[in-house]
């Protein structure tokens, strides 16, 4: 827990009585300020009403009269109050016949009035009542008025209403001034009132308590002094209370000095080290012995408890001082634990610690704790990581892929060799970038630190464990026998056992921290020779599988796939009765800014079948795509994404914009929009909530048909974004007119951004061809920093991809969409 400055109460007092003041103070001037407008715009609307009423009778009676000039006339007595904007008299075809500015006689309102409505004039008159408005944004007060139109006189026909804008800035102005000058007097005079008081204050209360405080600090020492005067009763009783206290600490320091000398003659034969902890002063006593442990005489270390945390190996000194924290506060039955400790000639020795609480208050907190250290360098060095062995493996950095590549090389030699099976494991931490942003980096990394150590020790002499990506590791091992079967068998136990590995509770920082995994295997004996993209390729599909809520967090990778084997035939068949078995389910994947705040979330379906288990989106959309299939599921969607959305509302999160991909077959249906219109209706939701992503192929039959349709459903309020935007599918010109609310970059341009400086040159034109269209443009399938940095170099809007987040199901996307929380990886 993070503590708070120390502020003296001399600064803390003042400071908050003033804000307080002039909190009060500012919000009776705001109020009144507020006050005041409402006033004289009130004041100023009722003089025009009385003044338009005034000129309907002289138009009117002019109009009797067939006298125009006295119109004229009076139009240009108004002219000559500054304040008077526009006064104009209008016909019903809205054509100026009189106005306060020559230059906009006969003209049409509509083309030279800003603020004119012609459907409100036609309302105002149609109704026969006066309409007027205050306008704070433009500080003027609009008014319609109409005039008699029912004259027996042809003249009568070419006026019905007075239109007028009157500017109120000076007189609000005028007004704002004076109040703000009775208000700094206010202020000032109560501010000389508050520092009069705050220096009584000081004088009375806050100068004898500091006393009393720095008296407090002096307590066990011969010159301790509390002769100090004070003005209330609190003080001078605590001011006794700390001579007592005196008192008893002077008599109980004889008795503890006694006890002191009897344990260390209890403890001199002994082949460990002791400490003595007193946790209510911060007092540690170390024995010859402890000292004699890490290479130093008796005289050359202090009592001191930074001569022990100070010589912590900086990797173990985050989880000892937790475990040891954890333990004191109740959280442990035991205090144990095996760290590194710094001896005099500058290696680290194994030290095995243990302690145990021998003391408590009348609240029953721990007062004092006694341990031991014991040297146990011999019985740990098999099972410890040197430092070699830890940069050779990449613990805590990313793995160099060309290392790696030429490591998953050397196992397929192996195996090839001993015949035996060997298997690479992909780990991905779940909703790690949530406990990262959460806590911070420094915390993520000591996290992924610990969990890499653990695994490395745990798996050590089975296999190699290395960091991959941000929340990634692989898992290289071998001899698992001959038998394809039993070598499955004996990858997902050892999966299942990373697993549950992973899913032991951490400590980091005070806080406990529980995060599980989801392990994607590939066996392989060899004898097929293969790329390791290949390999990687094969075990990124198996943890696509291990990710869906269905596969108990692990999923293997088979080279002959039964899914591979079914028929498209056979899976429209199937997808008939996929939504009304509950075999579909959505994950959502978030759309972020460069600060990692959430504009977006793609909507991405899943299918796990019960006998043939993951499909692929790809294969099942396509085979639904050739049918009508496509239609029924991506209106379940629809509702299902409804349905999320009234859950986030109920819960009153900020819900971003739900995107949703609409294949082109089910665009061009005839009723599409009434049909998707319908279904928002009746869900009761905002169509701005909504996006479709359309493929750039939606343009290649009836282009035009497919514009109007887009701005069909834009008026509605639904949002529409691009797919694949650049991939060349669809002619530049067809995109005229349309106003796209995203559109995606073709992932195909991020294959190698890293390494071709062309194709970032590509990037850049195509994002900067977009800006100029006013086009935002989301990088999607973003898989590291590096790209994500170049294209945030290349002024990309948005972003996704893995690097991100991954897909997440409805608990984790309503948990991220309610915490808020920033999910950005830029540096």
């Amino acid at each position: 827990m993070p503590r708070l400055p120390k502020i003296s109460l001399s600064i803390i007092v003042p400071v908050c009585v003033f804000i307080l003041y002039f909190g009060l103070v500012s919000g009776e001037y705001f109020y009144e300020h507020a006050e005041l407008n409402d006033q004289l715009a009130l004041r100023q609307s009722e003089q025009i009403q009385k003044d338009l009423f005034r000129m309907r009778h002289v138009v009117e009676s002019s109009i009797l009269m067939q006298d125009p000039e006295r119109i004229e006339q009076e139009v240009a007595l108004v002219s000559t109050d500054q304040n008077m904007m526009v006064y104009v008299i209008l016909d019903s075809d809205s054509k100026i016949q009189f106005a306060n500015h020559i230059i906009w006689r006969e003209s049409n309102a509509t083309n030279v009035l800003e603020g004119y409505s012609a459907d409100l004039h036609r309302s105002v008159v149609s109704n026969n009542k006066s309409y007027l408005k205050v306008n704070f944004d433009r500080l003027s007060i609009q008014a319609y008025y109409p005039v008699n139109a029912n004259s027996r006189y042809s003249y009568s026909n070419s006026v019905e209403l007075i239109y007028l804008e009157y500017d109120i800035a000076n007189i609000l102005a005028e007004a704002v001034d004076s109040l703000l000058k009775r208000f700094m007097e206010i202020w000032g005079i109560g501010a000389l009132l508050l520092s009069l008081f705050c220096v009584m204050l000081h004088y009375l209360l806050i100068r004898p308590l500091s006393q009393l405080s720095q008296a407090a600090k002096n307590l066990d020492s011969p010159d301790f002094n509390t002769d100090i005067v004070c003005a209330s009763t609190e003080l001078v009783n605590l001011r006794d209370y700390l001579n007592q206290v005196n008192g008893r600490l002077s008599r109980s320091k004889k008795r503890l000095n006694d006890a002191e000398q009897r344990w260390l003659f209890a403890v001199e034969g002994a082949r460990n080290g002791i400490w003595d902890w007193c946790i209510s002063t911060g007092d540690v006593f170390v024995s010859d012995r402890w000292k004699d442990i890490i290479g130093y005489q008796p005289y050359e270390l202090d009592n001191d408890y930074s001569v022990w945390e100070s010589r912590l190996h900086r990797d173990d000194k985050a989880q000892v001082l937790n475990t040891l924290q954890n333990y004191i506060q109740n959280q442990h039955e035991y205090y144990e634990s095996v760290y590194r400790l710094r001896h005099k000639d500058g290696r680290y020795i194994w030290i095995l610690d243990r302690g145990k609480i021998v003391e408590w208050d009348e609240l029953g907190r721990p007062l004092r704790i006694i341990g031991t250290i014991t040297d146990v360098s011999d019985d740990v060095k098999n099972q410890s990581i040197t430092n070699e062995k830890q940069s050779h493996s990449g613990l805590t950095d990313i793995i160099n892929r060309d290392l790696l590549a030429d490591q998953l090389f050397d196992l397929q030699v192996f195996s090839r060799e001993t015949g035996q099976f060997s298997a690479l494991l992909m780990i991905n931490l779940d909703n790690f970038k949530l406990i990262n942003d959460g806590l911070g980096r420094q915390l993520g990394d000591r996290l992924l630190m610990q969990i890499a150590a653990r695994l490395s020790a745990t798996f050590s002499s089975v296999g190699q464990v290395a960091r991959l990506g941000a929340d990634e590791f692989v898992f290289l091992v071998k001899n698992f026998g001959n038998d394809i079967d039993q070598a499955n068998k004996r990858a997902l136990a050892l999966a299942s056992e990373v697993r549950q590995l992973i899913g032991r509770s951490f400590t980091i920082s005070d806080q406990n921290l529980s995060i599980t995994a989801r392990i994607g295997l590939v066996v392989f004996d060899g004898i097929e020779s293969l790329e390791p993209q290949v390999l990687l390729a094969r075990v990124d599909s198996a943890l696509e599988q291990a990710k869906e809520s269905r596969s108990n967090g692990c999923a293997i990778y088979q080279s002959e796939s039964v899914q591979h084997q079914v028929q498209p035939f056979k899976l429209q068949n199937e997808l008939k009765l996929a939504i009304h078995n509950q075999q579909m389910s959505l994950v959502y994947q978030p759309v972020v800014d460069q600060a990692g705040q959430l504009n977006s979330v793609e909507v991405l379906m899943r299918w796990y079948h019960p006998q043939y288990g993951y499909i692929s989106p790809r294969k099942f959309i396509t085979s639904a795509e050739l049918s009508d299939c496509i239609f029924e599921l991506e209106l379940w969607a629809l509702d299902q994404v409804c349905e999320m959305i009234k859950t986030l509302q109920q819960a009153n999160a900020t819900i971003p914009i739900m995107s949703l991909n609409i294949s082109s077959r089910h665009f061009h249906q005839d009723h599409f929009a009434n049909v998707i219109m319908n279904r928002i209706n009746a869900a009761q939701i905002s169509p701005s909530l909504l996006q479709f992503e359309l493929a750039a192929d939606v343009f290649v039959v009836n282009a035009s048909v497919a514009k109007n349709k887009i701005a069909e459903l834009q008026r509605f309020g639904i949002n529409i974004a691009m797919d694949n935007f650049g991939s060349g599918s669809c002619a530049v010109y067809l995109l005229q007119g349309i106003r796209f609310s995203q559109v995606k970059l073709a992932a195909v341009y991020l294959e190698d951004i890293e390494f071709n400086p062309e194709t970032f040159n590509i990037v850049n034109a195509i994002i900067e061809f977009a800006a100029k269209l006013n086009f935002p443009v989301v990088a999607k399938q973003v898989e590291n920093k590096q790209q994500l940095n170049l294209l945030t170099h290349a002024k990309c809007t948005w972003f996704q991809g893995y690097i991100i987040s991954r897909p997440l199901d409805n608990d984790d996307i309503i948990q991220l969409i309610k915490t808020q929380l920033s999910l950005s990886v830029v540096p």
